[in-house]
Formats: C-alpha cells, sequence, structure tokens
C-alpha cells in the first residue's frame, strides 16, 4: 500500500508491500506432527485445489472475499471454504482495515513468497516456504488481526 493512495478515515492494519531484499524461511516436514505449523498434506492439498490455486494467484495484493468472488467467479461460500483452507495451510494472512467512515473491512493477502518440495533421505516429503519479512507495521497488523479472533 503506498502513501498516495492512504484515505485520512481509514487506519490500514494490511501490512507493507515494501520491496523487502530478505525473507524469512519456514520448514515443514510430514514427520513432524508435533510442530506448531501446518501439515505437509494440508498445504499440499491446498496447492492441489484448483479454486485455492486461482485464488493464490489473484492475491497479487489484499483483497476482501467480495472482490476475490468477483475475480475468480467463485461463489462466496467457495471463496470462504478456500481461504479457510488457505489460512490452515498458512498460505494466506487475514487482517482487517479498519475505516472511520464505515465497516471495517477484513483483507486476505498471500503470505508466502516461494514454495519448495522435497524428499528427504527417509522418502518423507518436505515443504520450505519462503515468506517476506516482516515490518514493524505487519507485526502491528498481525497483533491487531489476533486480537481481533480472541474477541
Amino acid at each position: 500500500m503506498t502513501e498516495e493512495f492512504v484515505d485520512p478515515d481509514r487506519l490500514s492494519l494490511i501490512p507493507s508491500r515494501s520491496n523487502a531484499t530478505g525473507t524469512a524461511t519456514d520448514t515443514v516436514a510430514e514427520s513432524s506432527e508435533d510442530d506448531d505449523g501446518p501439515a505437509v498434506s494440508a498445504i499440499l492439498q491446498s496447492l492441489e485445489d484448483d479454486k485455492c490455486r486461482a485464488i493464490l494467484t489473484t492475491l497479487r495484493e489484499p483483497k476482501s472475499a467480495t472482490e476475490l468472488c468477483a475475480e475468480c467467479e467463485l461463489p462466496s461460500s467457495t471463496v470462504y471454504r478456500k481461504l479457510q483452507r488457505l489460512r490452515e495451510a498458512a498460505l494466506v494472512k487475514e487482517y482487517t482495515e479498519v475505516r472511520r467512515d464505515g465497516p471495517n473491512a477484513t483483507l486476505y493477502e498471500r503470505d508466502f513468497t516461494d514454495i519448495s518440495i522435497t524428499i528427504d533421505d527417509a522418502d518423507e516429503f518436505a515443504v520450505s516456504i519462503d515468506r517476506p519479512d516482516d515490518s514493524a507495521e505487519d507485526r502491528m497488523a498481525t497483533f491487531w488481526s489476533e486480537m481481533k479472533e480472541e474477541s
């Protein structure tokens, strides 16, 4: 989100789209069931689903579910179901845009820059997900989104 599009009546809790050069990498292995991250099977099932892939392709920038319905030509029930699957696979983030002039908006954003799938020596799958580095603004947006979920 650039400075020129900031509306003074809206407090944006959406991560900036800065050109960060660094990335963080998460590695998820099939054998680590006690890990806090998503299971490899959840990630692979999300990537196998053509509707999930259409949503991921459309999320070049944060969008609302309504915008995703229109651009992907999918019913809202399908979009919400696929977004839930993508969030559970940690491939999409959900954010809230607080608006002073009306209702808040829930926006969704792709949460990876690269995904690699490998098979190790024990013939187990591992998924490596490169994520953009979080700025202070991104961490604040995540904080408010988590607060919203708890309330």
